[in-house]
């Protein structure tokens, strides 16, 4: 069995399911004592802003079910330039994401056993 896996969000966080479904299986693997780590690029930087109403949208939030990683020690991770290219500022982010640039990303790919893309 894999030692560790590497959970790429690429998509937005609402309006198609992606997102949400990669961030539940990322809490499975953390739950049981996977190291899990995710990182939110393109799109999926979204994902990682705080602030979101998801009940607006009568949608599960994206948001809580990021927070939820940190209580299994998953590292969450967010892409610097994603965020630069679609004029997210840092500060705006949920408490506890990690800013990456595209060079760490690579250097996480490379630490983990599994990757998988959603």
């Amino acid at each position: 069995m894999a030692q560790s896996i590497l959970f790429l969000i690429t998509r937005a966080p609402y309006g198609v399911e992606e997102a949400f479904a990669g961030l539940r299986m990322a809490l499975a693997f953390a739950v049981n004592g996977v190291k899990t780590s995710v990182v939110m690029m393109e799109d999926g930087v979204y994902n990682a802003v705080a602030g979101q109403k998801a009940e607006v949208l009568k949608m599960p939030s994206n948001a809580d079910a990021t927070k939820e990683l940190f209580d299994f020690e998953a590292q969450v991770h967010v892409v610097r330039e994603d965020l630069k290219e679609r004029g997210v500022a840092e500060d705006a982010l949920l408490e506890g994401v990690k800013v990456i640039s595209r060079d760490n990303l690579r250097k996480l790919v490379i630490d983990h056993d599994v990757l998988t893309t959603f």
